[in-house]
């Protein structure tokens, strides 16, 4: 249980150098004309590699302390319940801007998005954040009472993976154009970690192989966190101080992914607490006994 506590830290370390890193770099050591860094991409390579470390050793320390998972055991906690209310009205929205946008396009051909042009994937997404907007604020409710509000509809929460799809192919096709490969790897893998950290939350509030669901959502939850914060809330910082690059995702849409990210970490932080258990399950004791030499 301590390692799992300690892996939480070593995360909440790991993107807040992260941070501090990438923006140093975006600031003195990025040429914003060409695209390019002027320090050979030393501080970039840094800013990647210090929270992915961070990101293996929590997995390695979630992964030592497997057999303490238990199910999802849900208790009143505003901090959860605020982080769920705060995604939900960043994504629903973002889901309203985009769909100013998408009026302006049609009346003008102009739009903030460069994928706009892609009406299927555009609205796609435009309703798969409204989906998953409205499902967040839904689920606020049960961390704010303390009650497993997924009973009647456990698939409800396969809104927040039908987001996570659509952010990924929005990613990978329209927002990994930069010359580099650090910032098309923060790009497409913060993306593709949220998606798999929402698919487990999507098995764990359904009541499926909770504890196995549990293992795997502090694994790629916590790249997710990681890898998430340190891009997003450096590109948002900077964004205020008018500093965007080509090949950068909108603002909303960096901060819809910043927010379900904290959402995650919130989350793991309340699942630490109530749901690990003090000695390992009687399952994970048998299993180790079965591969014991006599």
């Amino acid at each position: 249980m301590m390692n799992v506590g300690n892996a939480l830290k070593v995360l909440c370390v790991g993107f807040g150098v992260g941070v501090v890193l990438r923006v140093v770099q975006m600031l003195y050591f990025f040429d914003y004309a060409t695209g390019f860094y002027t320090d050979g991409g030393l501080v970039a390579g840094l800013s990647l590699g210090l929270p992915l470390l961070a990101a293996v050793v929590n997995g390695v320390m979630c992964f030592k302390s497997r057999r303490y998972f238990g199910p999802y055991v849900p208790r009143r906690n505003a901090l959860v319940g605020g982080a769920a209310v705060f995604s939900g009205l960043v994504l629903i929205v973002s889901s309203v801007l985009q769909g100013i946008d998408a009026f302006h396009f049609w009346k003008t051909g102009l739009s903030g998005y460069d994928f706009a042009h892609q009406k299927t994937i555009y609205f796609a997404f435009l309703l798969a954040s409204l989906l998953f907007g409205g499902v967040q604020l839904y689920m606020s409710v049960g961390f704010f009472t303390g009650q497993r509000n997924l009973q009647a509809v456990p698939l409800l929460y396969l809104a927040a993976v039908a987001w996570g799809i659509a952010n990924l192919i929005l990613a990978y096709v329209f927002y990994a154009k930069s010359s580099s490969f650090v910032e098309n790897f923060f790009s497409v893998i913060s993306c593709a970690s949220l998606l798999m950290s929402l698919f487990y939350l999507c098995k764990l509030f359904a009541g499926v192989d909770e504890e196995g669901a549990a293992k795997r959502v502090f694994v790629s939850g916590g790249l997710a966190v990681v890898l998430t914060v340190t891009y997003c809330f450096s590109n948002l910082a900077l964004m205020l101080l008018g500093r965007q690059y080509v090949g950068e995702a909108p603002g909303p849409i960096q901060l819809s992914s910043l927010s379900v990210a904290l959402f995650v970490l919130t989350f793991l932080i309340n699942f630490r607490k109530y749901s690990l258990r003090r000695t390992p399950s009687e399952a994970s004791k048998q299993e180790e006994r079965k591969f014991k030499p006599n």
